[in-house]
């Protein structure tokens, strides 16, 4: 366009723009942010795409209030000309002036929506620049201001996502559409400090003794990522040193400035050099290595990864470690749909069980999987896949039981099932590789698995990520007619949607002389038996290591079911046909039945004889369990069939 160099070297001040290549975490979101934010996007904003947010703004710490806004968006003309631009913005924001392509412009703001008629259509492939001049204070969770407790100083953040970026700047929230690199500029009084996404260029001295923070990125940047905070800091840097980068990293941390505050949180925040250094070893070198990784203190309810600059409430290990992974999952590759939301928090939940395993201990990460498959649990009906209707209503997208823990219980079952670390890691690897700056769904991660172990694990996804619930177990064990163990696996599911849970299991028999053996078995069919070559079983635990999200319902040896409540005598045993029976004592009516080792029944008759025969001669070779009851008693044999 004939007016676009012009408006570069107008803006070049500001905009520099530059050619890229392509909480508790759990409490992102208060009580009463739900899915009464989300914003339906405008089908008109899918005619651009949005090369690059600037946003200058003053602010304070004291309050809520934007005194001055300009937001600079570049994008670039797609699918079809463009003949009206619609960018969403909070009414209760106060519009001014709106320029495309430093032209002023009519403009209406209703309904949440800055709408304007271009002079001129703007043909496809063609860049332009939109200007939008507001100021205000901003309804809603996505800008907040708040005195920290403890420390006692103010500060003011933002928290976009997922539907809450519109209601501070002007933007265009879709997952997919992320700006090529930003821009945060804030002008605040002189003794506060900003952090923002990026590398700090420029701290201003500006009339009326403010000062004007320049934070520039020129990596890729969804819209709910671009962040500020606004407090009373100091800064404490430290540096990480990850394999192959060559040079140090530097983590730059925005602590209250506070007596005692640092001090509480070194030790912590000091960890963090590690967890980058592990997590580089295990996802890949961290993703945004040119510029930095960091912290900034807001009271919020735990944590929020903001690209580059984590917001965090506090410095405890798990926030970091959780934070710190979304820098891989989230912000590097980012869902694509808040149906996906798994691709953020599901990983980066697991990354706290990677962190404790690798940097702590394996007691501890066993009890912090205990810990959240107990969490999974507590919706047995729950899915983490979530679907269309619930992908607006923030409150479900951010369900610690279901997206955290589950989310995070499914990976590391994953992980198991493939049974081979070395492929585990290659395949989280590859998929961040693929979708690098981008944006992936769950079965885009799926596509990656299947690639890269040559196997199909359609059906894991099915139950574990599409589908409801868990299975419960129970299993019975004893001897066939050949002198061999055997276990049977029966099943049941919290949610009849998923009736059946395939996969590994490992089973730790125990023997008479006390010595064991590992087994794995896989789970195809409900109920299922699996014969062993080896001695008697005397006990049986079922996930000795604890991998799989399940519960136990029973385990029952056969010969622990011999009882003598009623004196009865029967024979042959193993037998082949029929079956004579004997009740020795004062009989009265008597139930028999014949059940499989299931439990399922497959004979019953009432006999009120003392001497009677049952005809077996129909059922198959195999174990079985004879059950006879006078109505007050009731005695229960093994039954072989040769």
């Amino acid at each position: 366009m004939k007016n676009l160099l012009l408006i570069f070297l107008l803006f070049n001040s500001f905009i520099s723009i530059s050619q890229v290549d392509t909480t508790v975490e759990y409490n992102k979101i208060s009580s009463n942010s739900k899915s009464a934010n989300y914003l339906a996007p405008n089908p008109k904003m899918d005619n651009y795409d949005v090369v690059y947010y600037g946003l200058n703004l003053e602010a304070t710490n004291a309050n809520k209030t934007i005194t001055s806004g300009l937001v600079v968006i570049k994008a670039k003309v797609v699918n079809n000309p463009l003949t009206e631009f619609v960018i969403q913005l909070k009414n209760a924001l106060t519009v001014s002036q709106v320029k495309l392509d430093n032209q002023v412009v009519t403009f209406t703001h209703q309904n949440d929506e800055i709408n304007l008629t271009c002079p001129s259509s703007i043909a496809v492939g063609e860049l332009f620049i939109v200007e939008v001049q507001y100021s205000g204070t901003p309804v809603g969770e996505g800008w907040s201001n708040r005195i920290a407790p403890t420390w006692n100083i103010p500060a003011t953040w933002s928290l976009s996502e997922s539907f809450h970026a519109y209601e501070w700047f002007p933007v265009k929230q879709s997952l997919t559409d992320k700006a090529d690199s930003s821009d945060v500029y804030v002008t605040v009084p002189a003794s506060l400090e900003v952090a923002s996404n990026g590398l700090l260029k420029n701290v201003v001295e500006v009339a009326g003794e403010k000062k004007r923070y320049e934070w520039q990125s020129r990596y890729p940047i969804d819209y709910y990522l671009i962040s500020v905070a606004i407090s009373d800091y100091v800064e404490y840097n430290i540096n990480a040193n990850p394999i192959g980068l060559g040079k140090p990293l530097l983590i730059q941390n925005f602590v209250y400035n506070a007596p005692n505050c640092l001090n509480t949180y070194k030790t912590n925040i000091d960890g963090t050099a590690a967890m980058l250094e592990l997590f580089s070893n295990l996802f890949g070198m961290y993703p945004f290595f040119d510029e930095k990784y960091g912290h900034a203190m807001a009271p919020c309810d735990g944590g929020m990864e903001h690209q580059t600059m984590t917001t965090i409430a506090y410095f405890s290990n798990f926030i970091i470690a959780h934070e710190l992974a979304h820098m891989w999952f989230g912000d590097y590759v980012t869902c694509a749909t808040w149906q996906d939301i798994w691709v953020n928090e599901g990983f980066a939940t697991y990354s706290e069980y990677l962190n404790n395993q690798k940097l702590i201990s394996q007691t501890s990460a066993d009890s912090w999987m205990i810990t959240n498959q107990g969490y999974a649990k507590e919706k047995p009906n729950g899915s983490v896949y979530l679907n269309l209707a619930e992908s607006t209503n923030e409150s479900r997208i951010f369900d610690g039981d279901l997206t955290y823990s589950k989310g995070a219980c499914i990976i590391h079952m994953l992980r198991y099932e493939i049974n081979n670390d070395d492929i585990f890691f290659n395949i989280i690897k590859q998929f961040l590789q693929r979708y690098a700056h981008s944006t992936a769904t769950g079965q885009d991660f799926l596509s990656v698995v299947n690639e890269t172990t040559g196997q199909d694990y359609t059906w894991f996804f099915d139950q574990w990520y599409y589908g409801y619930g868990f299975p419960t177990f129970s299993f019975q064990y004893g001897y066939n007619n050949e002198n061999k163990p055997w276990v049977t696996i029966s099943q049941t599911s919290s949610n009849s949607l998923t009736p059946l849970f395939k996969g590994s299991m490992d089973l730790k028999l125990t023997f008479d002389d006390n010595s064991t053996s590992a087994q794995r078995v896989f789970i195809s069919e409900k109920p299922q038996t699996f014969t062993f070559d080896l001695p008697k079983i005397k006990l049986i635990q079922a996930d000795p290591h604890k991998w799989l999200l399940m519960n136990t319902s029973t385990i029952t040896s056969i010969d622990n079911l011999m009882k003598s409540d009623i004196k009865i005598s029967f024979g042959p045993n193993p037998f082949r046909d029929k079956i004579q029976f004997n009740i020795t004592e004062d009989f009265q009516t008597i139930k028999v039945s014949i059940l499989d080792v299931t439990g399922e029944v497959l004979f019953q008759s009432d006999y009120d004889e003392q001497f009677f025969e049952v005809d077996g001669s129909n059922l198959p070779k195999g174990v079985y369990i004879l059950k006879v009851s006078n109505g007050k008693y009731t005695s229960t044999k093994k039954l072989v069939k040769e």
